[in-house]
């Protein structure tokens, strides 16, 4: 049986999936041994991470993604709730380090295969914020916004993601671009987070 492309490009990341899940800062949510800030040091990584390639995502974009509704998917304002309910002033967020290194994002499908690390990380995120909602005693989407999508349909999201994405590649092609970008995004979070 043929596999569709968005089964190829999940294949084609679960060692860097898994390797993030045993090694990275994330797996201390699950297992409720993380303090509060600590917490707030990995939102703050992230922050760096996902300012920059929301940003370098959405300048890479064409009329080709028109149905992707992409400004609905950014998170970044959800990280910056969150910091802020976690005690961070305005001034201290625009002094978080910003990672440089998403230049290889220069095309539509590199974009992409960048986006579908956020996209997929929805799903995981509701299991995230399950956990910090017990753990930390969270409630109405005040310090756990960025893993639950602040509430948002994350089922319908990454749904209607998934059809997109198998459109696209059916009508203009990169599907290996979007593997590859996807691969070397993936590589680079878990360097960038390893760095706590």
């Amino acid at each position: 049986m043929t596999q569709s492309f968005m089964e190829q490009l999940r294949g084609s990341i679960m060692p860097l999936h898994d390797e993030a899940e045993r090694r990275g800062p994330l797996h201390k949510i699950p297992d409720k041994n993380i303090t509060l800030e600590e917490y707030k040091a990995i939102l703050e990584r992230l922050y760096g991470f996902v300012s920059v390639a929301e940003d370098t995502i959405h300048t890479r974009l064409t009329d080709q993604c028109v149905g992707l509704d992409y400004e609905k998917r950014r998170r970044i304002g959800h990280l910056e709730k969150d910091l802020l309910f976690l005690g961070s002033s305005q001034e201290s967020i625009e002094q978080i380090p910003r990672c440089t290194d998403l230049s290889y994002v220069e095309t539509t499908p590199d974009a992409l295969g960048c986006l579908y690390l956020f996209e997929g990380s929805r799903l995981g995120g509701l299991v995230l914020s399950k956990s910090l909602c017990e753990h930390f005693r969270f409630k109405d989407y005040q310090g756990y916004a960025y893993f639950c999508s602040n509430g948002f349909e994350v089922t319908f999201m990454w749904s209607s993601f998934k059809d997109f994405m198998e459109t696209y590649v059916h009508k203009h092609g990169g599907g290996h671009e979007i593997m590859s970008s996807a691969q070397k995004g993936f590589a680079l979070l878990n360097k960038w987070l390893a760095g706590l």
